[in-house]
């Protein structure tokens, strides 16, 4: 977990903005401090390359992490969704067995698909987690209860097979929560290169003695706006872009709705 994952997200911008800017005016101020020691500090060999090479090379950070937590994003998405046909396909399965495990199989995953919804909350997380593998069990139990009464198999194995691959998507969607997350060694490198960059701006500002502070600001806002965003996509359920769940919600309604 990165010390990002700690504050929300339109604070994220507010820092990003609050530690480049005081580090470009550092850097403006050590250099106009050397170059009182020494006049002919970075003349004629003013880093502009450098700074070049470090805005690019910085570009390629901030889109090669955009294309990470767009991949983690749509990987989320498409569980939620697989997570919801498995979830049908063992309700619908759920005909082959007989009474009273049929009415008491639906029951369970009705409520699991509630379950599922209220896991979006962090605050309710760990009890959904906790309640769904409870379910897990009973749903294997009834497995196993009807397996034995038709030893060779028959629609009982259609109902295990889609009760285990339910199974299979929980546990990938409960794995997603922490492994399709940005590293926090990759969070460093990006505010690292940045930080750098910064400090090279106001360095070289430093030569004519002005600060290019209108450049300097735009320069922040704009990378605050970026680290922002894949900080957005980084986070399945906070900020503008969430990850959609009405796939479950839908599964949901056409559970409450009575069948014909």
């Amino acid at each position: 977990m990165s010390l990002l994952d700690h504050l929300p997200v339109w604070a994220i911008y507010l820092l990003t903005a609050g530690l480049v800017l005081p580090t470009a005016e550092l850097g403006f101020r050590l250099g106009v401090r050397l170059r009182r020691r020494d006049p002919s500090f970075l003349q004629g060999s003013m880093p502009v390359a450098e700074v070049a090479g470090l805005l690019g090379l910085l570009g390629f950070l901030l889109a090669f992490s955009i294309g990470i937590a767009v991949n983690h994003s749509d990987t989320r998405r498409g569980l939620v969704i697989a997570d919801a046909n498995a979830i049908g396909a063992s309700y619908l399965r759920t005909s082959f067995l007989g009474e009273p495990d049929r009415t008491q199989a639906r029951d369970l995953l009705r409520e699991y698909v509630d379950l599922r919804l209220a896991a979006v909350d962090s605050v309710r997380l760990e009890e959904a987690r906790r309640r769904s593998e409870e379910i897990h069990d009973h749903l294997w139990s009834i497995v196993e209860v009807q397996t034995s009464q038709s030893p060779d198999g028959g629609t009982a194995k259609s109902f295990a097979d889609a009760v285990n691959h339910m199974f299979d998507i929980y546990s990938q969607r409960l794995a997603a929560v922490s492994n399709l997350r940005l590293r926090p060694l990759m969070w460093q490198v990006l505010y690292g290169t940045a930080l750098l960059t910064f400090f090279l701006i106001g360095l070289v500002s430093s030569v004519d003695g002005k600060r290019n502070a209108v450049v300097w600001i735009l320069l922040a806002l704009v990378l605050s706006a970026i680290l922002v965003l894949i900080a957005d996509l980084d986070r399945s359920q906070e900020g503008l872009l969430t990850i959609s769940q009405q796939a479950l919600s839908d599964l949901q309604r056409q559970f409450a709705t009575p069948a014909p």
